[in-house]
């Protein structure tokens, strides 16, 4: 008991003292101090070096309208390409597209900032990991650190990083992307078209074409010009707010409509990231974890994320406040947040949370069903003890008494099934209530027909397949296929659609009939991380980048959670890292080089189909890297 007491006592104190007991220098928090400061640094010159390359005029993508408060948005840029010509969307109300050997020139050095963000990122992850198994004690000290240390030192370093130093270096992150005077999707001013509709124009946006505001300054930057919003009363009521407020600059200036939407991505995304800290706190607390290194990593993971701050800060979309919504509905379940006994009614703030997400985007209505299965088995479970605690006195009590005792176990399974069912419509009810307004006759419902989604096919394995096939058969001599609605592209649409909706269909089915599956919220929350991957993977043929906010945010909860000893070490993470880096470099395939070229001896087929296999294949080959070491590891070696 002595020895072991003072073995404990001599490894916490490991900054100061060997297991001989001689003195040793404390640079190990020193070291760690620094590395606090130099990360953050390095990840903000790495977005700087970004900040200069999008601008270029061969990548041409469009303005941010920034340069309206002056020139310093291009310092960068000037700086680092002196002399170059910036994009003539930004110098120019008619722009003209560049050169296309001048912007295959300058997609490299976009690439290159891509991969240098994500390199950093990827490095402040690794040595973050790294200190916290306190590796530099082993090195220290010879690999003769006991057991006890092995246990401390993973709590060391969270006990340097509070939680303010997560908030503060992302807000510095997230503000050094706002500055970015170029967005690489225009979907930012369709926002600004749909507010400005409802709130200077009187019209509804739900039903309501962009053409019918030609006169508006907005107009010219749209994209979208030939359908209404897609996006539900939620985003409505956000966007209408915002416009309000910035009404004081002017109805004529966009511009602050921009940053207020740059700085709704940016609080949304902080606010993303405090319920994960908070969120994956309370799931170790229940599962008996004392793994706060692994809390910080996932946490860190999620906020440094150079893909979630670049959409939500530069490209300012709405699947920020998406997932700030569909957190706030997983912040609700936590079993602390109801009441002891788990009433159905306790449910109900979670339901109304994930009614105002799917009334924000239809698509979130794919996490429902899983919701109400795990509200099904949880009270379920809960009568089921009643049920059996019924039993045990029928035991005692008689025959007679077992009748009674099923009687209420019934009349329990059919409360519980109306209870669910009654959150069912309450989440139905709130959908409605919030459509009503828009309905206009019906005419929402015109929204289906102009959506691209419903039958077009962008940045998948089902478009590159597609336009794979038109250009075999064009090189073959046959007619060229349309570009939009061809044979091939509808078909491939409608594969991939059916193949979601049965694989969709067997994993709610396994979802009930799996008797431990979807019992605890870390169960719920895996289930909606895949489902929402399937989705993005097959489900919609048209996907775009930030469709994958979502399922970043819920894997952070499960990498937060896992069983797994040190976060961020194994394949999977790194998996998802990279499919993060697959789909920010995504932007290079969006400049003008890969759009307006054809790869040699197919015709019609550009370099940028290309990109729905780039996305997918960077991840799976890590994947598989990691599964043939794993398994060439486990291999018995012959003697």
């Amino acid at each position: 008991m002595q020895m072991n007491r003072r073995t404990e006592n001599i490894d916490v104190d490991l900054a100061s003292e060997n297991l001989s007991g001689e003195q040793v220098p404390a640079a190990f928090p020193q070291k760690h101090s620094r590395l606090l400061f130099i990360l953050p640094l390095a990840m903000v010159c790495a977005i700087l070096f970004l900040d200069a390359v999008l601008p270029l005029g061969g990548l041409w993508f469009h303005s941010a309208l920034l340069t309206q408060l002056g020139s310093w948005p291009l310092l960068p840029t000037h700086l680092l390409f002196p002399g170059w010509a910036v994009s003539s969307s930004i110098t120019s109300t008619h722009p003209a597209p560049p050169p296309v050997p001048l912007s295959w020139e300058q997609v490299p050095f976009l690439l290159a900032a891509c991969l240098l963000i994500f390199l950093l990122y990827l490095l402040a992850l690794h040595r973050l990991r790294w200190a916290t198994r306190v590796t530099a004690g082993l090195n220290l000290f010879g690999g003769q650190l006991s057991r006890a240390t092995a246990r401390v030192a993973p709590t060391m370093l969270p006990q340097h990083i509070p939680l303010r130093y997560i908030f503060f270096s992302t807000l510095l992150l997230g503000v050094t992307y706002m500055l970015i005077p170029v967005v690489t999707s225009p979907d930012i001013f369709s926002y600004i078209a749909y507010a400005r509709m409802g709130v200077i124009y009187h019209l509804n946006p739900l039903t309501t074409l962009p053409t019918a505001i030609r006169s508006d300054p907005v107009y010219i930057h749209l994209y979208w010009n030939n359908q209404p919003s897609a996006y539900g009363p939620t985003w409505v009521g956000i966007t209408s707010i915002l416009q309000w407020l910035t009404l004081i600059f002017g109805t004529q200036s966009l511009l602050p409509m921009v940053v207020a939407l740059r700085l709704l991505g940016l609080a949304t995304h902080l606010c993303s990231t405090l319920l994960i800290w908070s969120i994956t706190g309370h799931l170790q607390s229940l599962q008996g974890q004392d793994a706060p290194h692994k809390r910080l990593l996932a946490t860190l993971a999620f906020a440094w994320n150079p893909l979630l701050l670049f959409e939500a800060c530069v490209n300012g979309h709405n699947d920020a406040p998406l997932l700030l919504l569909v957190l706030l509905a997983t912040w609700f379940l936590l079993p602390g947040k109801q009441t002891v006994i788990s009433t159905l009614r306790s449910y109900i703030p979670a339901i109304a949370m994930l009614a105002l997400a799917t009334c924000l985007k239809l698509n979130i209505v794919l996490l429902i069903p899983f919701v109400l299965i795990f509200i099904w088995k949880r009270t379920g479970e809960l009568s089921n003890r009643k049920q059996d605690g019924c039993a045990q006195d029928d035991c005692e009590q008689g025959d007679r008494r077992w009748d009674r005792t099923s009687m209420v176990g019934a009349t329990l399974a059919v409360a519980l099934h109306r209870g669910v069912l009654a959150l069912a419509l309450i989440y139905a009810g709130i959908i409605t209530l919030l459509y009503a307004p828009f309905w206009q006759n019906g005419a929402i419902l015109n929204v289906f027909r102009t959506n691209p989604t419903t039958y077009r096919d962008i940045n998948t394995l089902a478009e590159f397949l597609s336009r794979l096939y038109n250009g075999i058969t064009a090189g073959l001599g046959y007619p060229f296929a349309s570009p939009i609605g061809s044979p091939a592209e509808n078909f491939t649409h409608t594969l991939s659609t059916a193949i979601f909706v049965i694989l969709y269909a067997l994993l709610c089915w396994r979802a009930i009939r799996t008797a431990h599956s979807l019992k605890t919220l870390p169960s719920l929350i895996r289930w909606l991380a895949l489902a929402w991957l399937l989705y993005c993977a097959i489900g919609t043929p048209w996907f775009w980048p930030w469709y994958l906010v979502t399922f970043f945010g819920l894997y952070a909860l499960v990498e937060g959670t896992s069983s797994a000893n040190v976060s961020w070490g194994g394949g999977l993470p790194l998996a998802v890292s990279l499919l993060a880096f697959s789909i920010l470099s995504l932007n290079c395939f969006y400049a003008w080089g890969p759009q307006a070229s054809f790869v040699p001896g197919l015709p019609g087929f550009q370099w940028a189909y290309l990109r729905g296999l780039w996305i997918w294949l960077i991840p799976l080959l890590a994947i598989r890297y990691f599964a043939h070491r794993n398994q060439h590891l486990s291999t018995p070696r012959l003697p």
